[in-house]
């Protein structure tokens, strides 16, 4: 099997729309990295057409950020809300198939992190460097599954962005990455920064290898803030082909 994974969409249906057809057009398994959701206006038709080709084993779905945000906020937990989440909430509160999509597709769907044949990785935020051991006696801990949706930060020191407070951002897992694995993720639309910065993004994916060979491609450049939808063709081999953008 080959696959398209696609960075960030957060509700920005048209180029999901066309990373779709690609992966239609070319048989390729579609692999969302999570934050499917929020920022955009079209978190609905994205939820509903990403639902579809889960349904028919066409896609797989990670759990991103948003998404945990979002089924916490609806299942009445107490939430610090930004102004993105309130928009996929707003919509909810009118619009219950939206809502009834979403919950089917958190529990049917949604993982944490997907392996394909050893060699890549798939996960929302990063991942945590003591990952790569435990997951060989699958004692996985809440802070590796944390990591996965958040990444790592350091929360001794924040900035201010719009209003509200994010912890400096770390990267230093991707130096524990393993020789021969690549790993996928999104969330961060301007890696390698610690200040997080939601108004500037990377013009394409980063990709990173480490000094024993492990590889990390970061695939969020954007999309439903002003920037743009990207995507890696990956074939049966577990080889990036090529880098798409929508």
């Amino acid at each position: 099997m080959s696959y398209l994974v696609i960075g960030d969409v957060h509700a920005d249906y048209r180029p999901f729309k066309k990373a779709i057809d690609y992966a239609t057009e070319h048989k390729l398994h579609l692999i969302c990295v999570g934050d499917l959701i929020d920022n955009g206006n079209d978190g609905a038709k994205c939820v509903e057409s990403m639902l579809e080709l889960l349904d028919q084993g066409l896609a797989s779905m990670i759990k991103g950020n948003h998404e945990h945000k979002i089924i916490r906020a609806i299942n009445g937990a107490n939430v610090i809300l930004g102004p993105p989440n309130v928009i996929t909430l707003d919509q909810m509160k009118t619009d219950k198939k939206f809502e009834a999509n979403f919950r089917r597709m958190m529990s049917q769907y949604c993982k944490d992190y997907i392996k394909i044949e050893d060699k890549l990785y798939i996960t929302h935020g990063g991942m945590h460097q003591d990952f790569w051991e435990a997951e060989k006696t699958g004692k996985l801990t809440r802070t590796m599954t944390d990591n996965m949706m958040f990444g790592q930060a350091d929360y001794k020191r924040s900035f201010e962005h719009k209003g509200q407070t994010y912890p400096a951002r770390t990267y230093e897992w991707r130096h524990a990455v393993p020789k021969g694995i690549t790993l996928m993720i999104g969330h961060d639309p301007a890696p390698l920064s610690e200040k997080p910065d939601f108004d500037n993004f990377q013009s394409e994916p980063l990709d990173f290898t480490n000094d024993q060979g492990g590889r990390v491609i970061w695939l969020d450049c954007g999309a439903g803030k002003g920037g743009k939808l990207f995507g890696a063709v990956v074939n049966s081999s577990t080889e990036v082909e090529k880098i798409v953008g929508f």
